[in-house]
């Protein structure tokens, strides 16, 4: 990001996305759905969405520069940061990063979950 025009389009995006995040986590809860289950949704819609952009912005420049702070860093970072792991993943994959990728996928998910498990530790002892 090279401006404040680029970081007022990920505040927007930001926003909207963590709007559109909550929306759907309380129809989830009105229809009964499991919270994770709702989460799996919102990171598979997100991941989904987050390929499509990239390719529509970077790999086709089908969409303006600008759409980047807006969509993929903003909007989508709002309506989940597992779009932008899934999409790292993917592009290491294209990459034939094959050690790296899965250092990345290992080392976020074990260690995110460590993290958690952390900091569930840290709050109860408070």
């Amino acid at each position: 990001m090279n401006s404040v025009s680029d970081l007022l389009l990920v505040a927007i995006g930001g926003g909207a996305g963590a709007l559109l995040r909550g929306g759907i986590d309380t129809l989830a809860t009105r229809f009964g759905l499991a919270a994770p289950l709702a989460t799996l949704s919102i990171n598979l819609l997100g991941s989904f969405f987050a390929g499509l952009v990239a390719v529509l912005l970077i790999d086709r420049s089908l969409l303006p520069e600008a759409a980047r702070p807006l969509l993929l860093i903003g909007l989508l970072g709002g309506f989940t940061t597992f779009s932008t792991f899934a999409l790292q993943l993917a592009r290491m994959s294209d990459a034939g990063e094959a050690l790296p990728l899965l250092a990345y996928a290992a080392g976020s998910l074990l260690l995110g979950f460590a993290a958690a498990v952390a900091g569930i530790a840290l709050g109860r002892a408070l």
